[in-house]
């Protein structure tokens, strides 16, 4: 069951390696909105994934719910959005990014059985803290298991 927890922190650290894109280093506060933006489009595929089993797909959104409750901080990095034209490229570049990966990470949910995964995934997000997912990727990603 580690595949959903890993994917998810997997993107997240994606989301602050943005600074290859980008033209100079990002700054925190686009850091932290580029996180919650990658952290978003995650949810996206899990959702997703989750769709087809109700009662997993209700344990994702209370976790979702949860993440944002214990979250003021992922709150307000959402509603901060730099608005420079580098910053936004920036964005988009990671999105293109993130549709390749997001391709793979379908790829491996595929193979793994939806109530218990999406109860676990949203069990994970309930426990998450949004600045430590942050730090996290400044000090770099964990290598990635085997997938299954």
């Amino acid at each position: 069951m580690p595949i959903l927890r890993t994917a998810c922190l997997a993107m997240s650290l994606a989301a602050v390696g943005a600074p290859a894109f980008a033209q100079a280093p990002l700054d925190d506060g686009q850091a932290a909105y580029m996180g919650a933006h990658v952290f978003d489009r995650q949810i996206e595929v899990f959702r997703e994934f989750c769709a087809t089993d109700p009662a997993g797909a209700q344990a994702l959104d209370t976790g979702v719910t949860q993440f944002r409750i214990n979250n003021p901080d992922y709150v307000a990095a959402k509603g901060s959005k730099p608005d420079s034209p580098e910053f936004a490229a920036t964005v988009q570049a990671v999105d293109a990014q993130f549709d390749q990966v997001a391709g793979t990470m379908r790829t491996q949910l595929a193979s793994q059985p939806v109530g218990p995964q999406c109860t676990t995934l949203g069990d994970q997000l309930r426990q998450a803290r949004f600045a430590a997912l942050l730090e996290q990727a400044k000090r770099g990603a964990p290598p990635a298991p085997a997938t299954p």
